[in-house]
């Protein structure tokens, strides 16, 4: 299909497509409209999401490539797509996985900071993306919110100025990058993704961290920012039905806050509208609203949205002024980063680029909080049996520390892994080992929920507490909070904040004393 040369070209319900992202679900797509060219012309969408099995693409062949799946759709549409992800859903496509934002945080480096973001952007390339929904600057200064390991950390300061070089690496390589998720919160113990809650930070205390650090990173002129759920009590006066709504539905927030209090002038994409804390999440009005509110962009609207807008513009009832506006700027952003001029970015393929970033991030973030009675390193010739006691509700998780394993018998180490274990069956076997490790891992969805420990994982914590002081350590590869159940007993605790490949094989290392823990906790324990 010939393409357009200006937005100016598009039909009403054309402009209002590019303020869409749908999820990439080519099947649906056609049995909703009988072919893809009748749901182009039915649906004109300005973006897909990728979101590994959220994909449902049999255009291409039997392991469809991104890419191709969005070039089918592009053959059908007059202006080409934002094709996004979330990064930290999405598997690197050369089988390396970079560890955590918060593990970025603890190595306080802002040249490891662009190479994370170096690594973020070629990667999008290989994989088809052109918008990475990335970099969280959220804070977290809670051990309640799933923020925790995808924030940097609980400094506004050290959020800007890594962020800033995160943001810059995309730019480089003309990948869009996305500040997640406006405005924050600190006064919050529920996650947004399950209910509806109210963020209650004090007006000072925000202006004191959140407003400072969006000030900073707005100087760099950042392409996109999410609006996120939450909602902000002290700012805010106007309510609906009696509550004060989300970011995602509120003016005040979007555009005031944002856009003229702050100076924001790029483009604002939601959060997915599919989350439990947007309240009337189905509801095709809400969706409206949230546009009218000064979000550019939708994430995952329903279908329905495009009907209803262009019926609200041609009764008056919206001033189609409005929607040019976020049109031009959406416009704008696909002509800067060569998506309208269909440009070809070039990335690194080679495997070792991706290992060497994930490596030099997990050597320098490795956090030694407490070292009861110099324990670390292990010496050598004193270490020839391990128990690793995985404690993870994961199986992905367990699977990842199951490694461990490998890595200490790398050293001559006997190694032996167990999933959980309870006191009165630690209490048999310790005298069988000369070191017992105990490795936590509790991440964000893995699996959704409250982000602690429950049943027998809660009761391996238990067992954990009543092991030899003197020969057990806790290695924890997830939210570093889990530092609670440590604090007044004092064992050996390392916290890494990822458990990615490079990630389980520096910490053994730096236990047997072949690299230095270079970490520092970007988080109040």
């Amino acid at each position: 299909m010939k393409k357009v040369s200006s937005w100016r070209e598009l039909s009403l319900r054309e402009k209002i497509g590019q303020t869409v992202i749908c999820l990439c679900e080519t099947e649906k797509h056609i049995a909703l409209c009988g072919s893809l060219e009748k749901f182009a012309e039915k649906y004109p969408i300005g973006g897909i999401f990728n979101n590994g099995g959220l994909v449902k693409g049999l255009l291409v062949d039997e392991n469809p490539d991104f890419k191709k799946i969005v070039d089918k759709y592009n053959e059908c549409l007059r202006v080409p797509l934002f094709a996004t992800a979330d990064f930290a859903n999405y598997a690197s496509k050369f089988g390396v996985k970079l560890p955590s934002q918060m593990a970025v945080g603890a190595t306080d480096s802002e040249e490891l900071a662009y190479k994370a973001g170096e690594f973020i952007a070629n990667d999008s390339i290989n994989s088809g993306i052109n918008w990475i929904l990335w970099p969280v600057c959220d804070l977290s200064v809670s051990d309640k919110l799933p923020t925790t390991v995808r924030a940097l950390s609980d400094k506004w300061d050290l959020n800007a100025k890594l962020v800033t070089q995160e943001i810059r690496a995309m730019r480089d390589r003309k990948v869009i990058s996305t500040l997640k998720h406006f405005p924050g919160c600190t006064e919050i113990d529920l996650d947004v993704h399950l209910a509806p809650t109210d963020n209650n930070t004090p007006l000072q205390l925000w202006w004191d961290t959140y407003g400072k650090m969006y000030k900073e990173i707005i100087k760099e002129n950042p392409p996109t920012l999410m609006t996120g759920h939450d909602n902000f009590v002290e700012y805010q006066t106007e309510m609906v039905d009696g509550e004060y709504p989300p970011a995602t539905l509120s003016y005040e927030l979007t555009t005031k806050l944002l856009r003229d209090e702050l100076g924001f002038e790029g483009v604002v994409v939601t959060d997915a509208l599919c989350m439990g804390g947007f309240t009337g999440s189905n509801a095709v009005d809400n969706c409206v609203k949230s546009f009218l509110a000064g979000n550019d962009v939708l994430l995952w609207p329903a279908y329905e949205y495009i009907d209803e807008m262009e019926r609200r513009i041609l009764s008056g009832e919206i001033d189609e002024a409005v929607l040019d506006k976020s049109v031009e700027r959406i416009w704008n952003l696909k002509k800067e980063f060569g998506i309208l001029d269909d440009e070809v970015q070039e990335a690194r393929k080679d495997e070792e680029f991706y290992k060497e970033i994930a490596t030099s991030i997990s050597h320098k973030s490795l956090t030694l909080i407490n070292n009861y009675n110099n324990m670390l390193p292990l010496d050598k010739e004193k270490c020839k049996n391990v128990l690793i006691v995985a404690v993870t509700p994961s199986d992905v998780q367990f699977e990842a520390l199951s490694k461990l394993k490998d890595n200490f018998e790398k050293y001559g180490c006997k190694a032996d892994v167990v999933r959980n274990i309870w006191t009165d069956d630690l209490e048999k076997l310790s005298d069988k080992y000369d070191n017992i490790v105990f490795a936590l891992c509790r991440t964000f969805h893995q699996p959704i929920g409250p982000m602690d420990f429950w049943g027998e994982e809660a009761t391996s914590i238990w067992a954990s507490n009543a092991s030899d002081k003197n020969k057990t350590m806790i290695l924890n590869f997830g939210t570093p909070y889990m530092y609670k159940y440590y604090k007044k007993s004092g064992y050996t605790y390392v916290n890494t904040y990822a458990f990615d490949s490079s990630t389980v094989e520096s910490v053994v290392k730096a236990v047997m004393g072949d690299i230095e823990f270079e970490g520092k906790s970007s988080v109040k324990l």
